[in-house]
Formats: C-alpha cells, structure tokens, sequence
C-alpha cells in the first residue's frame, strides 16, 4: 500500500467499521490489477478532505467551496425546499430536515419565513 494511501485509510472515519474497512480493501484488490493499492483505488469520500456525506441521502455528498459557505445562507435554502416539497406542512417540512416542528418554527422565525395570515 502506498504511504499516500495509508495516511488516507488512517484519516478515514469508518462509519461501518471493520465490514466497510474489509469492504474497501476487497473491492480495491478484486477490481484493480495492480500490485499496490493506490488512492485511485479507493472510494472518493476517503480521498476527498471537502467530501462530507449526508445520512440517509443514498450518494448525496455535501461539497464545501474552497472559499468558504454562508452556513446560514445553506440552512434557510433547505427550510425553504423542505417547505416547498411538502406544499408548506411545516410538520412534514420539520420531518424531511429530522427537527421538531418546534425547532422548524423557530428557525422560520430566525429567517423570517413564517407565511402571513
């Protein structure tokens, strides 16, 4: 394994463990013709530092810029999609971002997304 290549799969946090950890290596060893395995090798979210997986998003990948994000900016355009996508039940809405409705609210509120009546 080359040194480039170990430094990734120190730095991995493996999330599924020993069963992802043998996973890799097998899938490295099966698919490549190789004597090493190489970070070419290996999937991208154990090379990629900007890669952040996003949970039960199947492939989705969160990609950071290299000149920074307005976090807030990000959290107000997923109320707004989550609200969009379930015609405005905040309920719903809350559910799809994994908030209370609660904490959905108070974050319309922060963002001055409450619908007038």
């Amino acid at each position: 394994m080359a040194k480039e290549t170990e430094r990734c799969f120190m730095q991995y946090h493996w999330p599924g463990n020993v069963r992802e950890l043998k996973n890799v290596i097998e899938r490295a060893m099966i698919l490549e013709n190789e004597e090493y395995i190489l970070n070419k090798h290996l999937p991208p979210e154990m090379t990629d530092p900007y890669r952040i997986p996003v949970k039960n998003a199947g492939n989705t990948v969160i990609r950071i810029p290299p000149g920074g994000i307005d976090i807030e900016q990000v959290e107000m355009e997923l109320i707004k999609q989550a609200l969009e996508i379930t015609n405005g039940n905040q309920t719903r809405a809350a559910k799809k971002l994994n908030l209370t409705r609660d904490a959905l609210r108070y974050r319309m509120q922060k963002f001055n997304l409450i619908p007038h009546k």
